[in-house]
């Protein structure tokens, strides 16, 4: 447990907005952006919590371009190679690439909405403790 103060219900509510934006890959990034620069001066919770869903949000746009597009060009592209069971091998790849980095941002946003509706801090995997670091300096 944190022995911080408990936040308000404003910044639980601008938090979990912050973190819900994940809902519009690509554009989802503007919430979490306005909300960083206009409230992170109003509490120490917003401003950890829209700076990570601006990391999160930053991640997902580049696991887009870099994982998700080309998972979509492995399944939509057929007879790629002179065998139908590599076909289906990197058709299931692409497969799971898309779920994977398609859906998993997604769900980790809106399980970080909840979070922080409930007024706990979250912390998404790899960058969150990263973004807390760099915030205390």
């Amino acid at each position: 447990m944190d022995d911080k103060p408990i936040p308000s219900q404003d910044d639980k509510i601008i938090g979990a907005i912050a973190h819900a934006a994940a809902l519009m890959p690509m554009w989802g990034i503007v919430a979490p952006a306005l909300i960083w620069l206009t409230q992170r001066e109003k509490s120490e919770y917003i401003r950890q919590q829209a700076a990570q869903a601006l990391a999160w949000q930053a991640l997902q746009i580049v696991l887009l371009f870099a994982v998700y597009l080309p998972g979509v060009l492995l399944v939509f592209s057929l007879e790629m190679s002179t065998t139908p069971l590599v076909d289906i091998v990197l058709q299931i790849c692409g497969f799971s690439i898309i779920i994977l980095f398609g859906f998993g941002p997604l769900i980790m946003g809106i399980y970080a909405a909840v979070r922080n509706l409930q007024g706990r801090n979250f912390n998404y995997p790899f960058i969150g403790q990263r973004i807390r670091n760099y915030l205390a300096q």
